[in-house]
């Protein structure tokens, strides 16, 4: 009873982190957000709320590790191609296993976002994510989120 109360908890917490750092909503017209996330004959008088209009893609993103705590914010990696390209990773990230080795990033042509060390070996992937922008993938023990950034 007290590991399922543990568990429960734990998941409650990240889910509430992610949530904190998550940063704005979605965009009206992408794709990946719900076109109808209130059903108005449920909520009754209450009336849907109008939608933003679009403010383009976020200026910068945030990578969370969700293991050791470390967040970092760098530049949106909207013109990244399928070269790797310098990444600039902050100081802020050294505290993340995972992060503090990656030099270059790059996307893929089924929409992921890779990043590598120094030697080019890929040491991340991730791929777009539900409620977030990209979650880790690669590898699989990897708990890594990336979000909008807060200004």
């Amino acid at each position: 009873m007290n590991f399922s109360a543990i568990v429960l908890g734990s998941g409650l917490a990240a889910v509430m982190l992610v949530a904190h750092l998550h940063g704005e909503p979605l965009p009206a017209g992408d794709t990946r957000a719900s076109s109808s996330m209130i059903d108005p004959m449920i909520v009754g008088s209450n009336k849907p709320a109008q939608a933003a209009a679009p403010s383009g893609p976020a200026k910068a993103i945030r990578l969370i590790d969700l293991r050791s705590g470390a967040t970092c914010k760098m530049a949106n990696p909207d013109n990244l191609g399928d070269n790797y390209r310098p990444a600039p990773i902050g100081p802020d990230c050294a505290g993340s296993p995972e992060l503090k080795s990656v030099v270059q990033w790059r996307s893929t042509s089924d929409g992921s976002l890779e990043m590598a060390d120094v030697t080019g070996r890929t040491v991340l992937r991730f791929m777009p994510g539900d409620g977030v922008l990209y979650e880790s993938v690669y590898p699989a023990q990897t708990l890594i989120t990336i979000v909008p950034a807060r200004s």
